[in-house]
This record gives C-alpha cells, structure tokens and sequence, in this order.
C-alpha cells in the first residue's frame, strides 16, 4: 500500500502544531488576538489525533497492508481527516462546545473503525509478507511484531473508555473533579504510552525478530512485559489524586516491567551490523523516559513532579517531541525512503534540547526557589523557532518530492 500521501497530511498537521505551539509561547511576551486557552486545545488535539495519529496508521498500513487494501481505507482516511479538519477549525474558536465535541466524538468513531479494518487485514497479509511458518502442516505463526502493533490498537480502542467517562464524571463529580482528571490522564495514558509505543517498537522489532538478536522466548518476554507494564502504570496517573499505597506498588512493578522490555530491545537493536542513529536515538529517549516513569512510582517523587506544572509539560513534549519524533523519523526513512537532511535533524534536535532545558530547568528553579532568568519567555521563543524551520523543510521536502534515495540515511 502506498501512503505517502497520507503522510503529507500527516506532516502538514505536524506544521499547524508547530505553529500553534509557538504562538501560544508568543503569548507569554506579546498580546495576541486569540484565546489562549482555546488554541491550547486545538494544539493538542491537532498534535496528538493530527499529526501523530495519522503519521502512525499510515505507517503500519504500508507495513502491514495489501494494495488491495487501499480502496476502503480512502475512504475511512477520508472521514477521519474531516473529522481533524473539523476540530482544527472548531476548537480555536470555542474550546469546548458542541460542534468540537461532535468533530471529537466521529474522530473517536472512526478509529474504532480503522481498529475493526487493520485488525481484520493485517494478520493475513502478515502472514503472506513474512512467510513464518512452524511447518507446512501448521498454522503460520503471527510475527511478533504484528502482535505489537496490534497490542497498539486494543489500547487505542481501550483509550477512548476515558474519553466516553469525561461527560459521566462532569455530571458526577463536576468538570476539573479528580475523577474528571483521571478519565481524562487515562485516555492519554493509553495513547501515547500503549498505542503510540507499541506501534514503535511493533516497527522496530520487525527489524530485529529475524536476525537471531533475540530469541523468540527474550521476545515474547519483552511483549508480554512492554503490554503488562503499560497496563499496570496507568495507576500512575492516578497517585496525584488518589493517595494510595497500593497504586504506588502497582507503578513501581510495571515500571520496572517496562525497563525490562526497553532493555531488551536497546541491547538487541545495538547489536546490527548498521544500527541507525536515529533509532539509537529513539531508545534513549525512551529509556529516559521510562526511567522517568519508574522514579514516579515512588512517592516522595511523584508527589514533588506531579504538583510542578512545568516538569508535566516538560515529560509530555518530552515524549511527543522526542521519543515519538525521532522514531518516526527513523521509519519514513526506513520504510518509505524519505531522506531528511543532517542539518534538519540538527536544527530540530537543538530546538527540542534548548527548549526541553527551558522548560525543565524552570520546573526545578519552581521547586528549589531559584530565579529564573528575566527574558525566559523570550528565550524560550527564540529556542523553539528553529521548529518551525525543520519541520516546514520536512514538509516541503515530502509535497515536492515523491520518491526519494532510499541509500542516505542518518
């Protein structure tokens, strides 16, 4: 399947992210025509359910898909980028209300229906694509691979649970309650650490799984511990409203779970006879990052981090910016051959290094009462604009250009 021009989409979300990010980092030094918070809201969604969303189905139906398969996916695609285009011209406007919770609620709609059509498809085609089987006598074996990427789907079914919850608990408990909270931080929970990293590391383990790094046991271990311990950590989203002890233990075991599948395949990938840096760069952020999830579970840190708003966003762009970036860079690169120049890459991981310090080192000059420097917010612009700069050359790059040199890579 050929999806390149879905992820033109993709990536032209990815620049409305971008500026709407920045614009709302102007807004701290400058008065702006907009309202803050409502924008705030469409920065997010077009980010999250935008960008990365599209960016991660069009990969995994290149991947897993069969041509064939293209003409009922146009018109699930279709559907689904009316419903962002929806979003995108509704939240800046109003936030919240009726005509951005009705383009919000057929997004919801429509991943339920692309789970039902990649589920249905991929398996089969899987089969046929790979070509693992026990013995001719046998049922094929489904690559694991597959199987992560289809644990990515369960959670991005079980994700929405939290967005169908967000109108019970306002009723129950009232909008901005801990109960609203928690359906609210389970949803993203589950997007961005069960279906955005399962699709990942899905992609990445078809790169390791036939090359004896791993035995079939190591990774069969490595799911079942990356599926149990993002299970399980969910109850870390939690601790900052409900105090109890035995959310902590739960965290700090599925922490420990997810280390353990990091692990195993950081050691794996390594061992390639040309392991690409991009890649290397993906799991370590991923290994900070779950390092960072397992200190949460205990609580005399998470109590610290999770009242600090600025540690918050700084984990969250952390994650989207960083881990989902780099990772997704490595695979158009791998699977579409999509070169991005060094310089880019350069110039976006110098934004995502000054702005993440930024914003961390506030964090910490909040909890350590410490001055922040007088022109923060302008540092901050300064450092997030060459942002823009990388980001709209990728996307130039993928409009102008419909094949590229599968040879150059970083």
């Amino acid at each position: 399947m050929d999806t390149r021009k879905d992820v033109q989409w993709a990536f032209l979300y990815f620049v409305i992210t971008v500026l709407l990010g920045l614009s709302l980092r102007v807004s701290y030094i400058a008065d702006v025509f907009f309202n803050v918070r409502h924008v705030t809201h469409s920065h997010s969604h077009i980010g999250l359910l935008g960008w990365i969303y599209t960016i991660l189905t069009s990969l995994i139906c290149q991947h897993y898909l069969r041509k064939e398969d293209r003409k009922p996916y146009l018109i699930l695609f279709i559907c689904t980028q009316l419903s962002i285009f929806g979003m995108l011209f509704s939240f800046p406007f109003g936030g919240y209300f009726l005509y951005s919770i009705i383009f919000s609620s057929l997004f919801v709609l429509c991943t339920y229906w692309f789970s039902i059509f990649f589920l249905r498809r991929s398996k089969k085609y899987a089969f046929i694509r790979f070509s693992i089987t026990k013995s001719v006598d046998t049922e094929p074996e489904c690559p694991l691979s597959l199987k992560f990427v289809r644990w990515g789907v369960y959670f991005l079914i079980l994700s929405s649970l939290g967005i169908w919850l967000l109108p019970v608990t306002i009723v129950k408990a009232g909008k901005g309650s801990d109960w609203y909270n928690s359906a609210l931080y389970f949803f993203l929970h589950f997007q961005y650490n069960g279906w955005f990293l399962a699709v990942l590391l899905g992609l990445l383990v078809s790169e390791i799984e036939h090359k004896s790094l791993l035995s079939s046991k190591q990774l069969s271990t490595t799911l079942y511990c990356f599926v149990i311990g993002t299970i399980g950590s969910v109850t870390l989203s939690w601790v900052g409203f409900f105090d109890q002890p035995l959310l902590y233990i739960i965290g700090n075991i599925s922490g420990f779970l997810l280390l353990i599948s990091v692990y195993n395949l950081y050691t794996a990938y390594i061992r390639l006879e040309r392991p690409a840096l991009l890649m290397q760069v993906f799991l370590l952020l991923l290994a900070i990052k779950t390092v960072c999830m397992f200190l949460g579970s205990f609580p005399w840190i998470a109590k610290e981090v999770l009242a600090n708003r600025e540690f918050i966003i700084s984990y969250l762009h952390f994650t989207f910016l960083g881990v989902i970036g780099f990772g997704v860079l490595h695979f158009l690169q791998k699977h579409l051959h999509i070169r991005f120049p060094y310089w880019s890459i350069s110039l976006y991981a110098t934004a995502f290094v000054g702005s993440e310090a930024l914003i961390t080192y506030k964090g910490v000059a909040i909890w350590g009462d410490l001055p922040l420097p007088d022109n923060y917010y302008l540092l901050l612009v300064v450092l997030s604009s060459p942002f823009i700069i990388a980001v709209g050359y990728w996307c130039c790059i993928i409009f102008n250009k419909t094949k590229d040199s599968p040879t150059q890579k970083v």
